[in-house]
């Protein structure tokens, strides 16, 4: 099956309440999202085991693939930032994509900064 593409979430300028459940549960076939400067990846572990989010990077150097990029999300409420590069994670779509070592107990939420001025 393809990836599902993750909704934004927009923080707004009076800020993001952190105690709120992450709306996204993690699948198998992983998510995507379209990326700009202003994102970030939040994944949250309800479960006893640690899990990894890996973030896909794309192209080469000098004909060698680079290496995708794996988190460790601790397990017991394990709840981790990612910050969503562009330049490094944005694949020629435009998305960034995330693969998932096991979904179980991971949700996921992709958050926005407001825009500055």
């Amino acid at each position: 099956m393809p990836r599902t593409d993750l909704p934004v979430t927009k923080i707004i300028r009076a800020g993001h309440d952190l105690a709120a459940a992450l709306p996204t549960p993690a699948i198998a076939d992983g998510h995507a999202f379209i990326n700009n400067s202003r994102r970030m990846i939040r994944v949250k572990n309800a479960n006893t085991a640690a899990r990894t989010v890996t973030v896909q990077i794309p192209g080469e150097v000098e004909g060698q693939p680079l290496p995708d990029v794996p988190y460790t999300i601790p397990a017991n409420d394990g709840d981790v930032l990612i910050p969503a590069l562009p330049a490094i994670y944005n694949q020629s779509d435009g998305k960034v994509y995330l693969d998932y070592s096991d979904p179980a107990g991971l949700t996921v939420q992709v958050l926005e900064l407001p825009v500055a001025g």
